[in-house]
């Protein structure tokens, strides 16, 4: 899996250098990927290979403070009510049900067993992949009159 990345490449700092970095991500509150790359987009900039609409977009992208950033996603995790939550468990349950409807198909001939999935998987079609392919798969064993 040696895959080379696009973009991607791994670089040995000097001890000065990383203790700059260091310094760096210190004065700014930022993580070491950022500091590393304000500190390219800085040089670029400076030395006049990147637009100044680029430098100033990346210079505000690079120096947001890692709390503000660790705050801001606190802020957009909000914890699962309690009606969610079993909701979520009530989802969870009928998809491991509905797939393994899904593989049993073919086994159970019985036009009730299925008119019963069939029923159940209409009311969560919307809400659970398996339970629409479940409809697909019954629609299409109708339409080939299999």
């Amino acid at each position: 899996m040696n895959e080379e990345r696009p973009n991607v490449h791994m670089v040995f700092f000097p001890t000065e250098l990383y203790m700059g970095l260091i310094k760096k991500m210190a004065a700014f509150e930022i993580g070491k990927s950022a500091a590393i790359l304000d500190s390219i987009n800085e040089d670029l900039f400076n030395k006049g290979f990147i637009s100044k609409e680029t430098y100033e977009k990346f210079r505000n992208t690079y120096r947001k403070k890692l709390l503000d950033v660790v705050r801001q996603k606190e802020v957009e995790v909000k914890p699962l009510t309690r009606e969610q939550m079993e909701e979520a468990q009530k989802i969870s349950q009928l998809d491991k049900q509905f797939n393994m409807v899904l593989e049993q198909w073919d086994l159970h001939p019985s036009i009730e067993w299925r008119f019963k999935w069939v029923k159940k998987a209409e009311e969560w079609k919307d809400k659970i992949p398996s339970a629409k392919t479940l409809l697909d798969l019954a629609n299409r064993k109708v339409v080939s009159n299999e």
